[in-house]
């Protein structure tokens, strides 16, 4: 995920803090835990947290000190002390993230070329495959796992309770998540989410219930918290996209191109 500012402090200015969004720090984090130590990364041991949450604003003392032990390793004598939005650090951290990754999740067993597959035999091979889960950190990765075991469920009732083929809704909606019209959403320094549907008018909405398969509009928005959420696509022949924690975006264009290959899908 591309970063909206800075994460980190300055090192040269009294180490005073950068701006730290928090879903900029997960960005950070994520990509740090998923780097070896002999390669400058934290190897899933960085967490980030000030007295147990994520802080606005602010990078705890652990981030600082990751960030600042990747920045000497690959770029000596800079000491900056922070990330920067499109910089060198970050375009060097994806690297890193994106090559431990392919060593991690290895590509799945190709089928033979005669299996018949369904949109629900293509989804479900999709919520399994495990590189999916490959830029996000050893944390989320765990707390995405009941929401893909239970959608592996759901996809099975459909196949042998229902005898279906494909998804009977354009989309579904697995986890918890906020389903609103388009707004901006800020999050809060307590972890919270307040949306703008007015100008110059915040509102809190409670935090919503766990969702098991549930269909939504695939114009509206979607905004998580603090835990990601999974979502399910009818189109592009059975198509997962997993939603990172504080991100939001419009359904429709999380998930599979609308115009595709008819022959890419078998029904």
């Amino acid at each position: 995920m591309p970063l909206k500012a800075r994460v980190g402090r300055h090192t040269k200015s009294g180490q005073h803090h950068c701006q730290n969004w928090v879903a900029d720090q997960t960005t950070v984090i994520g990509l740090l835990n998923q780097i070896a130590m002999s390669d400058g990364g934290m190897e899933g041991m960085l967490d980030g947290r000030i007295r147990g949450r994520m802080v606005a604003g602010m990078a705890s003392d652990a981030l600082y000190a990751a960030i600042s032990r990747f920045e000497d390793m690959y770029f000596p004598g800079q000491h900056s002390g922070f990330v920067d939005p499109g910089g060198r650090m970050l375009r060097r951290m994806e690297e890193l993230a994106r090559k431990a990754a392919a060593s991690a999740f290895p590509d799945p067993a190709p089928l033979p070329p005669d299996f018949f597959q369904t949109s629900l035999d293509i989804l479900r091979r999709k919520l399994l495959d495990s590189r999916k889960l490959k830029l996000f950190s050893e944390s989320e990765r765990k707390d995405f796992q009941p929401l893909i075991d239970m959608a592996v469920a759901h996809v099975d009732r459909l196949k042998t309770e229902l005898q279906l083929s494909r998804l009977p809704w354009p989309a579904e909606l697995f986890g918890r998540a906020w389903i609103t019209k388009l707004a901006i959403n800020y999050v809060e320094k307590d972890g919270s989410v307040t949306f703008v549907f007015e100008p110059g008018e915040r509102q809190t909405l409670p935090l919503p219930e766990m969702k098991y398969g549930q269909p939504v509009d695939t114009n509206l928005q979607i905004t998580t918290g603090k835990l990601g959420a999974l979502l399910l696509y009818e189109a592009g022949g059975g198509e997962c996209c997993m939603v990172p924690p504080y991100h939001s975006g419009t359904i429709t264009h999380l998930g599979p191109p609308l115009l595709i290959d008819a022959q890419e899908i078998t029904r």
